[in-house]
């Protein structure tokens, strides 16, 4: 467990570092414009198609690309997770029909459609691709949940709390956050690798995001014909992606894993040591 998170905490860190600190260090980088595409007096990585120096791009490009993708997940799962926990809780077969049949409609409509959609019915407005990125993440979401908390709400413990005629409604809550913490905790981070996918694909795609932006996906998509001449400009930003997503990835495996299982998984390592 610990060698694991060794791993992947560096790799979250290390984007994270140039998003909230990066403005900052790109202060000192020329102001001037440069020749496009050749090298930089401040970074070993050149200059990108605009003149600007990779690194001062790459430091400046993170914290709207990390912020839209942040605050589109939480509105997502705001959503999400009100329908979820209202089907799971739902008292009648009915009611939990009427809130997931629509959900089940929305996951069978590819995701990409339905921001490619927004961005032609609004001539390319980030907020509505954003809104879209979060309508199409709401269906995965709320079905996840309502199978996280059907088992909580409808489970022993639950069951027993009533029996016992338990009208305190904090007993109820702080077990079913106890429960559903880890699992939601989880797949929160799935789909914060999610919403960075598609929001690098919209950019990738130029579906109405400022194409002079340094944004990392952006700066991929701008950069990539010239790949072969300056190749950081392509790979910087896209290794800040790749590591945000990876990172995220196995640090939501870390919080997914049973705590059991990973114990006896670690006792049986240290008696295999001795």
């Amino acid at each position: 467990m610990r060698r694991r998170r060794m791993i992947y905490l560096p790799l979250i860190a290390i984007p994270l570092i140039f998003a909230a600190a990066g403005p900052l260090l790109a202060r000192s980088a020329p102001a001037e414009r440069l020749v496009p595409f050749g090298p930089s007096p401040w970074s070993p990585f050149g200059a990108d198609r605009l003149g600007r120096d990779v690194l001062a791009a790459a430091l400046t490009g993170g914290q709207s690309f990390l912020l839209v993708s942040l605050l589109t997940v939480l509105g997502a799962y705001l959503a999400g997770f009100a329908i979820g926990v209202a089907a799971a809780a739902a008292p009648r077969v009915w009611l939990d029909d009427l809130l997931m049949r629509p959900v089940d409609v929305l996951l069978c409509i590819p995701s990409l459609l339905i921001i490619m959609v927004a961005a032609l019915r609004t001539e390319g407005s980030g907020l509505a691709i954003a809104g879209a990125i979060g309508l199409a993440l709401v269906a995965p979401i709320a079905r996840f949940v309502r199978m996280a908390a059907s088992g909580v709400v409808h489970g022993p413990v639950m069951d027993a709390l009533r029996m016992q005629g338990e009208t305190r409604a904090y007993r109820y809550g702080r077990y079913a956050v106890r429960e559903l913490a880890r699992p939601l905790a989880a797949d929160f981070g799935i789909r914060f690798t999610a919403a960075v996918y598609f929001l690098a694909s919209a950019n990738f795609l130029g579906l109405g995001f400022d194409t002079t932006a340094p944004d990392w996906a952006v700066s991929v998509a701008a950069n990539k014909d010239a790949l072969l001449i300056a190749p950081w400009s392509v790979a910087l930003p896209a290794m800040l992606i790749v590591l945000l997503v990876v990172g995220t990835n196995l640090l939501a495996d870390d919080l997914l894993s049973d705590p059991r299982t990973v114990a006896a998984d670690h006792t049986r390592g240290g008696s295999t040591r001795d």
